[in-house]
């Protein structure tokens, strides 16, 4: 399920004010098809695990650009019939990934989950913020909000803490999550750099998401 990558990358603002370390619940969350990030603004990058090639990752460690991948226990799949990856957090203990920026924090962070092992199958998910703070939630939390779709967006409010890094742990089963997205907090001097990482990762509409996928076996 990719999803619709417009980066109208020109219209992000050239400063940003200092952040103060606020609660972290001040994050505001959206259930949708896509990304709802600040200030209705596109995406810098979105990691859709075309790289590295599917298969099985007892460690894992991938640059994709804009943002870093590291983790354990992970696994890549072509998503069927599509040909298009996705990452899985195998059922196993110490299945985790965190995303972290390459470059300045991020005022919004979203995920497509992409179906999981059951009903029973969950994931918390940990946003370190700048000054210390962090904000926690899990799957089956986000699940429980209204939406039409499975994309989850995370936005930071004006003043609040931004996002340095956001970790995924698998509690139990499998989870599936796919076009990993993030809007980096422009600064004047990181603006060319973003624009054209904007560019460069323009990608094809995967229509949809899945609220239950079927389960499958876990090699």
């Amino acid at each position: 399920m990719k999803l619709a990558s417009t980066f109208a990358l020109t219209a992000i603002a050239a400063a940003v004010s200092v952040l103060s370390a606020l609660p972290a619940e001040a994050l505001d969350i959206f259930r949708d098809t896509g990304p709802r990030f600040w200030q209705s603004l596109p995406p810098t990058g979105v990691i859709d695990f075309e790289t590295p090639a599917p298969g099985i990752y007892s460690t894992f460690n991938q640059d994709y650009g804009g943002a870093t991948a590291t983790g354990t226990n992970l696994r890549i799949l072509p998503a069927n019939p599509a040909a298009d990856n996705y990452l899985r957090l195998r059922n196993l203990g110490g299945s985790t990934v965190t995303f972290t920026s390459n470059y300045s924090t991020w005022d919004s962070f979203g995920f497509l989950f992409a179906g999981r092992s059951g009903p029973n199958a969950n994931m918390n998910i940990v946003f370190n913020l700048v000054g210390g703070g962090n904000y926690t939630t899990s799957l089956s939390t986000l699940l429980g909000i209204a939406g039409s779709g499975n994309y989850f967006s995370f936005v930071t409010k004006a003043g609040d803490p931004t996002i340095e890094s956001v970790t995924f742990t698998r509690t139990a089963g499998f989870i599936n999550i796919d076009d990993v997205a993030y809007r980096v907090v422009p600064t004047p001097a990181l603006l060319p750099g973003i624009i054209g990482m904007g560019l460069a990762a323009l990608k094809k509409r995967r229509e949809g998401a899945l609220d239950e996928a079927e389960p499958d076996a876990e090699a």
